[in-house]
C-alpha cells in the first residue's frame, strides 16, 4: 500500500515516518516499510502527488462544458462586423473562468468577453440585463458577433470575446403548434440536450439524421435559418472543463 510521511522532532533531531495512505498510489513507495526513514524532498512528492490525483478525479466525475466557445478576432469586447456592441448585457466582476460557468449555466447567454484590467467582465444575455436589453439579436444568432474591439480604452485591450459555438440552423420554417424540426447540422445535438429557439426552451426527444422532436409544442413560429442552440440541461453542476474558452 501507499503511505505518507510524517516528521517528528525528537530532541536536536527529526525523524521521518511513513505511513499508510488510503486510495492512493503512489508507485515510487510502494517498496518502502512502515518506519523507513525518508528525506523531506520525497515526503513532500508522496503528498502533492495524492493531493493531485485526489484532485484529479475531482475533475473527471465533473460534467464537460455543452456550448463551446471559440474566440473571435481582436481584444476587447465583443461587437458586430460594423463595430456595434448593441446587444443586451450585463457586468459580473469574476476573470474568464467563472465568465464561463456564468455563461454556461445561463440559456440565454451566447457569449462573454473576459476580463478587462479591473477584473470585470460582460455576459452577453438578456438574463439580469443592465443595458442594451431591448436588443436581442445576438441572443437569437450568436454569428452576428464578429470580432472584439476595445474602443481605445487600455482597461480592455487585453480582454478576449469568446462566442457560443454550439448550434444550428434551421432547414425549413417551423409553425407554432409542432412538436420537431430539422437543423442543418445534426451531428450537434443529442436525444436528452436542452435547445433554445430564440426564448423557448425544448428538449430533444428523438433524433433522426437533422430532424429533432422536442418535448413541447412550439408557441412561436420560426423561419428557415433561425438559430437552434445547445444549452447546458445540468445546470446546477459546476463546469470546470474549459478546453474551449481557456481559463
Amino acid at each position: 500500500s501507499s503511505h505518507f510521511g510524517l516528521s517528528l522532532l525528537l530532541g536536536s533531531r527529526t525523524q521521518w515516518y511513513l505511513f499508510p495512505l488510503p486510495d492512493t498510489n503512489v508507485g515510487a513507495m510502494k517498496n518502502f516499510q512502515i518506519g523507513t526513514k525518508i528525506p523531506i524532498f520525497l515526503c513532500s512528492y508522496i503528498l502533492l502527488a495524492a493531493c493531485s490525483k485526489t484532485q484529479l478525479a475531482k475533475q473527471q466525475q465533473v460534467p464537460e462544458t455543452q456550448k463551446y466557445f471559440r474566440v473571435k478576432p481582436g481584444n476587447g469586447w465583443c461587437v458586430d462586423a460594423d463595430g456595434i456592441e448593441s446587444a443586451a448585457r450585463r457586468f459580473v466582476k469574476v476573470g474568464c473562468w467563472s465568465a464561463q460557468n456564468l455563461c454556461e449555466s445561463d440559456p440565454l447567454c451566447v457569449a462573454f468577453a473576459c476580463a478587462n484590467a479591473n477584473g470585470l467582465s460582460v455576459l452577453y444575455t438578456g438574463t439580469d440585463c443592465v443595458k442594451g436589453c431591448e436588443n436581442l439579436l445576438w441572443m437569437s444568432n450568436p454569428d452576428l458577433i464578429a470580432k472584439a474591439i476595445d474602443g481605445g480604452n487600455v482597461k480592455w485591450a487585453n480582454s478576449t470575446c469568446y462566442v457560443q459555438s454550439a448550434l444550428s440552423g434551421i432547414t425549413g420554417a417551423v409553425h407554432a403548434g409542432t412538436t420537431s424540426l430539422q437543423v442543418t447540422d445534426g451531428s450537434i445535438f443529442n436525444v436528452g440536450d436542452g435547445i433554445r429557439v430564440y426564448t423557448e426552451l425544448k428538449t430533444v426527444t428523438a433524433k433522426s439524421g437533422g430532424i429533432l422532436n422536442v418535448s413541447t409544442p412550439f408557441a412561436g413560429s420560426y423561419r428557415a435559418g433561425e438559430k437552434v442552440l445547445k444549452i447546458t440541461t445540468g445546470r446546477n453542476n459546476p463546469i470546470v472543463v474549459k478546453a474551449q474558452a481557456g481559463s
